[in-house]
């Protein structure tokens, strides 16, 4: 790949074998550094109330399970060269791509504000050092708490403006200090208590149950929506798929489980445990971990928006193809920007995360379901790259630019999980609002998908 070749962003356009950069190495950096994340240190925080036995088994077994359907989708994009847009296409039609823009828009440019929220947190504690602020909590840390999230959102901003290449260096040096900064705080909580205590922890009555927690997970694991947008880089499939799943299961898990057992040694030093307190600067605080940790958690916060941001302004592309790509990153940016300021309406952070999650699962669960059943047991793994990129007209076309076994899959999908998660409370509290919207959504378009689909050339194309 050429030098000027290596600063392009190709936004909806194929990929070709020749102008891909990133190896295995690379790949793997990428989502250990996207994982490694203070989303995923609350998330096992929260997790901490069922206990360690369920944090280990959803970290080594349920996680890694999950996520291969995730992988899936890699794999759509490494083969095709193709965008998380585009590789929708055949399952939604060529118009109806752009919901799929839509939602990777929507839930990308609301996983910023999450993660800025808490290295922002970690900012007041090195203002607190630095100039005696307030920290986080204490009265008058509103406005530490603004500069905290103006100083990421611009810092972000910056580096997702310049690309996919400055991503890959950053996640390089990204994932090293967060190696570093993930095996501090492990030893320094499980030298302060034995394993046994930790594993023996248990709370008398958990907030939620597990099947709300899967539904929670769900949210947090299968809206990396910028999947396809990366491994359309990657080399090799082995790179595309693997190499994205094991990223991602190692730092998302790793940090799960560095965030249950630093809750569960704080709720073990202070007699209690509150999953507002979840988050790893909060924690850090309690186990007197010194400045540079905050340091790091801000860079490792830093290093997953950019991935995230990126992802967001691929999506933007696939809803608004009059956009370049450069347009749609700084749209991006400044967007962000002002959504960061969120969670500070609500009336407590974790209420704010777990509404998002609840939300933007039930976007991505039905809609990831569709595009496989459609790929690996409907089309049986074969697409056509001329159709899959023409902008008009072509076997994915649909009939007047949508598919309507796709659509109407992806709205009985949606509404399946929205009435469980928000209406049947109480059911979804014991099977979980996830599993069924899966069964409902690839099994409708499995059946609906055999039926011909009129292109905007008049003609039938069969789905298979």
């Amino acid at each position: 790949m050429s030098n000027s070749d290596s600063h392009k962003e190709y936004g909806l356009n194929k990929v070709a074998p020749s102008d891909r950069s990133y190896g295995f190495v690379d790949t793997v950096w990428t989502w250990f550094g996207s994982g490694v994340n203070t989303g995923s240190w609350f998330f096992g925080g929260m997790a901490a109330t069922l206990g360690m036995t369920f944090v280990l088994q959803y970290s080594v077994l349920w996680l890694p399970l999950m996520m291969i359907p995730w992988a899936a989708v890699a794999y759509i994009g490494y083969r095709h060269g193709a965008s998380t847009a585009v590789v929708s296409r055949p399952s939604l039609g060529t118009k109806g791509s752009r919901l799929t823009g839509i939602a990777q828009f929507l839930v990308l440019i609301g996983w910023p504000s999450v993660n800025s929220f808490i290295a922002a947190i970690s900012l007041t504690y090195v203002f607190g050092a630095a100039w005696g602020w307030p920290t986080f909590g204490q009265p008058g840390s509103t406005m530490s708490m603004v500069l905290g999230i103006l100083l990421t959102a611009i810092t972000q901003g910056v580096i997702t403006f310049l690309g996919h290449e400055a991503i890959r260096y950053l996640e390089r040096i990204a994932g090293v200090l967060l190696l570093g900064l993930g095996s501090w705080v492990t030893y320094i909580v499980l030298s302060q208590w034995d394993l046994k205590q930790i594993m023996a922890f248990q709370v008398e009555a958990p907030a939620h149950t597990v099947a709300f927690f899967i539904d929670l997970a769900f949210g947090f694991s299968w809206t990396w929506a910028q999947v396809a947008d990366f491994s359309r880089f990657s080399k090799t499939g082995p790179a595309a798929t693997v190499g994205s799943w094991l990223g991602l299961n190692i730092g998302q898990g790793w940090f799960m489980f560095i965030g249950a057992i630093g809750t569960i040694g704080v709720a073990l030093q202070t007699g209690g445990i509150d999953p507002n307190n979840s988050d790893p600067s909060s924690t850090l605080a309690t186990l007197g971990l010194g400045l540079v940790s905050f340091l790091v958690l801000i860079f490792a916060t830093v290093s997953t928006n950019v991935t995230v941001l990126y992802g967001s302004g691929m999506g933007l592309l696939g809803a608004f193809k009059s956009l370049t790509p450069k347009k749609a990153l700084a749209i991006i940016v400044v967007l962000q920007l002002l959504l960061c300021f969120v969670p500070m309406g609500f009336d407590s952070f974790l209420h704010y995360f777990e509404s998002f999650l609840g939300v933007i699962g039930g976007l991505f669960i039905p809609l990831w379901t569709i595009i496989l059943v459609d790929f690996y047991l409907v089309r049986r793994g074969t697409l056509s790259d001329a159709d899959l990129f023409a902008e008009a007209g072509g076997a994915y076309y649909g009939s007047t630019g949508w598919n309507p076994a796709g659509i109407a899959s992806l709205v009985l999908g949606c509404a399946v999980y929205f009435v469980l998660a928000h209406v049947l409370k109480d059911v979804a509290a014991q099977v979980t609002a996830s599993f069924p919207a899966i069964l409902v959504s690839g099994l409708t378009y499995w059946l609906l998908a055999k039926k011909p689909v009129v292109t905007r050339a008049g003609g039938l194309k069969q789905s298979t």
